[in-house]
């Protein structure tokens, strides 16, 4: 018996949502159809249900037909998602399968422009950690992978409070220091204040990128480009590193003041140049850029308690890079409060 069924056949590149009927792609739903209604895409809904291990030939009959029940049942949820599209004029079709919810939606991005899943919510481990499904399409997707935490709502009826980072309890991340070394000049548009964010720290509704001074990002700008063009957002690219040589955050302040200069420097050329460009790319996007004393993942998890979207690159600088997620993805995703846009590293 054939295990998968999809409605409609053409396989043009479009958004590729993963669904489960949970509330997690509930909201990866929601996002998906607004992208591809923006951008004039298809909408792929894919859905799977577990594969069954026969033991023996007693069970034959029982697979056959939990097969044919699951499928029946994935299809008439995905059905019912595709209606919802047609009726905001979205193009859409649907694909049941059995087995790895993963492994298909990563097979399936070889013919999208962007995947979209839900951001799994909090754990028995007492902190929100990025699903299997997540995990392993952010890690190995052929497309950009959007991935849509939940949406926070303040207790604070007096203030206006930003989101705390997710993190596990007594995580030492919660108190790293982080401080702004240079910026490429002050804001030129409004920003909200926060009660529990500083100034430098605040990125009230902007596209932030995070930008590494020893990889190639342009594809990673870029994409931050055009998700600050489609959201009519501004765009700030950021990039962070200890400054201390000897890996302590007290140094001794003449060998320190010394050295700083020549370890920024070419970090800020980097994100000068990596500005200009997609300045001149994207003419409308309000674009600057900002470099900070601290761990990446650091800054651009704290960057995601008050921006619209962060997007960071999957390369990281380990023995399997290209073939993992990197530190700084896996911590951003796992940390992150806002979405977050994987861009794959070029094969």
């Amino acid at each position: 018996m054939d295990s998968s069924h999809e409605v409609g056949s053409d396989h043009v590149p479009g958004v590729l949502v993963g669904i489960d009927g949970s509330a997690d792609s509930e909201r990866a739903f929601r996002a998906g159809m607004r992208i591809a209604k923006q951008r004039n895409l298809p909408l792929r809904l894919v859905g799977t249900f577990p594969k069954l291990v026969v033991t023996d030939a007693y069970f034959v009959p029982i697979m056959t037909e939990y097969l044919e029940t699951s499928m029946k049942e994935t299809e008439k949820m995905l059905t019912g998602y595709a209606e919802r599209a047609e009726q905001s004029g979205v193009e859409v079709t649907i694909r049941a399968s059995e087995g790895d919810p993963g492994g298909t939606l990563v097979e399936e991005s070889h013919s999208a422009e962007l995947a979209v899943v839900g951001k799994r919510g909090r754990n028995r481990f007492a902190g929100r950690f990025l699903g299997s499904v997540s995990s392993k399409l952010a890690a190995h997707g052929h497309c950009p992978t959007l991935v849509v935490p939940q949406k926070w709502e303040s207790e604070s009826t007096d203030q206006l409070l930003a989101q705390p980072q997710d993190l596990p309890h007594d995580d030492a991340a919660a108190a790293e220091p982080v401080s702004q070394v240079e910026e490429s000049g002050p804001r030129r548009y409004q920003r909200r204040e926060f009660a529990n964010v500083t100034s430098d720290l605040n990125f009230d509704s902007e596209v932030v990128v995070g930008v590494d001074v020893s990889d190639s990002t342009a594809e990673v700008v870029h994409a931050a480009g055009q998700a600050a063009a489609l959201l009519d957002r501004p765009l700030t690219l950021l990039s962070a590193a200890p400054l201390n040589p000897a890996g302590h955050w007290y140094a001794d302040s003449v060998e320190h003041n010394l050295k700083v200069p020549n370890l920024r420097q070419p970090y800020a050329a980097h994100l000068r140049e990596s500005a200009q460009r997609v300045a001149d790319e994207f003419p409308t996007v309000t674009v600057r850029w900002q470099f900070f004393d601290g761990s990446a993942p650091g800054v651009l998890s704290e960057a995601s308690r008050t921006a619209a979207l962060v997007v960071v690159g999957t390369r990281g600088h380990g023995g399997f890079a290209g073939l993992m997620l990197g530190s700084v993805s896996q911590a951003v995703l796992n940390r992150s409060v806002c979405p977050v846009l994987v861009v794959p590293a070029p094969k």
